[in-house]
């Protein structure tokens, strides 16, 4: 389905805001509140907009430590992806997880209160994993971007 210009200016509004009430939606794209309403039923209905979500502030929650850890998982099954993955799912520290090319086969951001976390994540919790074979890790030292899903600047591009 194309999206015209209302459906990217309520995904804009959405992405900054999403807490927006529809009449205040409305508004913002010039639209009486019915259709802007089924506008975003719809676009909810066709994926585009996936879910509404409370940003919560890592730091002000005591979770001053991210990590970046790759890692190369045995491959003599490739079940072992699945495993991992399924295994990865249960694991609250760890934000993020993909699926590489190249020297590693995954990487996931872990995030922890400190280091004596961190250090008790990779002895305790990182080696029941399937299938890990080899890690790297890689601490962030200070952030310069986050966004949270994609951003609305990209919608523009559409």
């Amino acid at each position: 389905m194309e999206l015209d210009k209302i459906d990217k200016e309520i995904l804009r509004a959405l992405h900054l805001k999403g807490r927006l009430p529809i009449v205040e939606l409305a508004k913002q794209v010039n639209l009486t509140t019915s259709p802007c309403s089924d506008r975003v039923k719809r676009l909810e209905k066709e994926g585009f907009i996936s879910g509404y979500h409370a940003e919560l502030n890592p730091e002000r929650l005591g979770l001053d430590v991210q990590v970046f850890i790759h890692i190369r998982l045995d491959q003599s099954s490739f079940s072992i992806f699945e495993k991992f993955a399924s295994a990865v799912k249960m694991m609250p520290e760890i934000e993020q997880c993909y699926s590489l090319s190249g020297d590693f086969d995954t990487m996931i951001k872990v995030r922890v209160k400190d280091m004596k976390a961190y250090q008790n994540f990779m002895s305790k919790k990182l080696g029941t994993l399937p299938g890990v074979i080899q890690t790297r890790s890689e601490v962030v030292i200070e952030e310069h971007k986050t966004s949270f899903g994609v951003s609305s600047e990209l919608i523009d591009c559409l």
